[in-house]
């Protein structure tokens, strides 16, 4: 059980970063801990952060160890993680296997998933993918206790109910792996007592606790159902052609076609063995974790992938490693052979297949193209473990945000101004227009990548999303056509100064016109946008809590164009229209 571990560690230590995205979280942390609240933001309540639990355990965390980086706390957590997941799923498969087969254990799925470069890139990169694998890990040893035991089901209910609060698209893997539970309470031979009907309901209510407390919380706090993040990647959405493109470049670089022929008969055989002799709860935990597998591969796929090379399949490729190994026994039978040929496999993924991106030749915001974030942040600053926020002094992020951050200090307190990026991949200007608002900035801003640059400039600068994910307006537009996975929503800055621009003092030489910066001015004032931003700007009282609850279906489901004028019409009626 030990090698897996030692192997995913070490390749993990020695891919060691923070990817840009993580640093969004390391903002909001950042608020919470300085009285702000879990927010981006200060002063307007936007859920940002599609990892709710590994964002509150970073910050538990760094409260109690402030003298070491945020950014380090998250690299060591991440190793941590990685290594307790990999491990409770190695000993899940020995407590499974004991009673049933003899031989030593030999841990083939744990080895596969040990030596693949994805899991290392994103094992230490500030990110909860980490967290994902000690989840499924603890989530299947859980199954096999219960299993084993036939009582005490409350306890492994609310630690499977935990996946949406992980990452969202894993309610459904949670509610996978809440059912398998529920099938062993209800199994024949249950030692808790009570009624089959009430064990399966009180099982099902304790998963499904916290997640839902969470919701009603969340709901009443930002006035939304689902984080912002949902709705900016536009989560409900198909786009099968390149989901398989995304699967595919999973499965090439890794050649992982290979070990996955090799490992099927080995599980197909087993659960067919198990079957035949009667044992049907043995069974089930075994093949849970492929469904559970298979299921979010088919989620990810249908949503079209992520822009970041493997990182929304790992859980999937971890899961449907998780049942599959072989015993000494078996070696002296026809098992000799997929085992051996994972060895092999193994050894040459583990010292030569790697993912080398093709860039496009050309890149916009938009251009849709899969990316090694890791190297390209390790080009993009200079360093061979960008880590910290300091690390990303010489990319251009960094240089932006220190730019930023002067800015703000050089505001007059009580004034407030706004900068205009038109181009985004040059450096930034200072020239500044006047604002008025009532969120307590200094300096509002506009830019296509938030993480690092919204961490170095500190709570005095709003941060104006331009894809979305901390913007309570782009949030909420439509998608006309597909793009950059997770980069859909693009919204100029009309918005922001229709927002926040002073009538007359907000027009730019190169900047965006008269006409949509009125007709945003305008549409920020009609229902249901004015209400939404009211309802997530306005003191949080018990009253703006019971308001937000009720609203926050509807708040959740509006949306309008990303189009200044023609959101006018659609927000204000056609007699508002400029």
């Amino acid at each position: 059980m030990l090698v897996p571990v030692v192997v995913v560690v070490g390749g993990a230590w020695s891919y060691r970063w923070v990817d840009e995205d993580a640093f969004i979280n390391f903002r909001v942390i950042r608020n919470v801990l300085d009285g702000y609240g879990p927010v981006f933001n200060v002063g307007e309540r936007v859920d940002v952060s599609s990892d709710p639990l590994w964002v509150a355990v970073l910050a538990v965390i760094h409260a109690v160890t402030p003298f070491v980086s945020l950014e380090w706390t998250s690299v060591i957590l991440g190793l941590v993680c990685t290594a307790g997941g990999f491990l409770a799923g190695g000993l899940a498969a020995v407590r499974l296997t004991a009673p049933r087969e003899s031989g030593t254990l030999v841990p083939l799925g744990m080895v596969i998933a040990s030596v693949v470069a994805g899991v290392w890139e994103f094992a230490t990169s500030g990110l909860e993918m980490s967290l994902v694998f000690l989840w499924l890990g603890c989530s299947f040893l859980l199954l096999v206790r219960v299993e084993a035991r036939r009582r005490r089901a409350l306890p492994a209910a609310v630690v499977l109910g935990l996946g949406g609060l992980i990452r969202p698209e894993l309610l459904l893997s949670a509610t996978l792996l809440t059912g398998a539970l529920v099938a062993l309470v209800a199994a024949p031979g249950w030692a808790g007592g009570g009624r089959r009907l009430r064990r399966c309901i009180t099982t099902v209510a304790a998963a499904a606790a916290l997640p839902f407390f969470t919701v009603v919380l969340g709901a009443a706090y930002y006035a939304m159902l689902v984080p912002s993040t949902a709705l900016a990647k536009d989560a409900g959405a198909a786009w099968w052609s390149q989901g398989f493109t995304y699967l595919w470049n999973l499965v090439d670089p890794y050649a992982l076609w290979v070990p996955a022929a090799l490992a099927l008969p080995v599980v197909a055989v087993r659960a067919l063995h198990w079957w035949k002799k009667g044992d049907r709860t043995g069974t089930l935990v075994l093949l849970a974790p492929l469904v559970v597998g298979v299921a979010d591969l088919g989620y990810v796929v249908h949503l079209g992938g992520d822009y970041m090379h493997a990182r929304l399949l790992l859980p999937a490729l971890f899961a449907c490693c998780l049942p599959v190994w072989a015993t000494t026994d078996q070696l002296r039978s026809w098992a000799v052979v997929p085992v051996a040929g994972i060895a092999i496999w193994s050894i040459v993924c583990l010292g030569w297949l790697r993912f080398i991106p093709t860039t496009p030749h050309v890149i916009g915001l938009q251009t849709v193209f899969i990316s090694n974030e890791r190297n390209s942040w390790i080009s993009a600053s200079g360093r061979a473990h960008p880590v910290t926020a300091a690390d990303y002094a010489d990319a251009l992020s960094g240089q932006a945000g220190a730019v930023l951050a002067r800015t703000a200090q050089g505001v007059a307190p009580g004034d407030q101004r706004i900068v205009v990026i038109t181009n985004p991949f040059a450096a930034v200007a200072t020239t500044t227009v006047p604002a008025r608002s009532d969120l307590p900035f200094r300096l509002a801003v506009n830019l296509p990548a938030i993480g690092v640059i919204g961490y170095l400039v500190g709570p005095k600068v709003y941060i104006f999303d331009s894809f979305s994910l901390a913007n309570p307006i782009g949030s909420h537009t439509t998608v006309i056509h597909h793009a950059r996975p997770g980069h859909e929503k693009l919204v100029g800055p009309a918005w922001m100064l229709g927002r926040f621009g002073v009538h007359g003092k907000t027009t730019l030489p190169d900047g965006p016109g008269v006409v949509p910066v009125a007709a945003a001015r305008a549409g920020v004032g009609c229902p249901p946008l004015r209400d939404y931003l009211e309802a997530i700007t306005a003191p949080w009282t018990l009253s703006r809590a019971w308001s937000n609850l009720l609203g926050s279906p509807g708040y959740t489901t509006f949306r309008f164009s990303a189009d200044p004028v023609r959101a006018t019409t659609q927000l204000c009626g056609p007699s508002k229209a400029p």
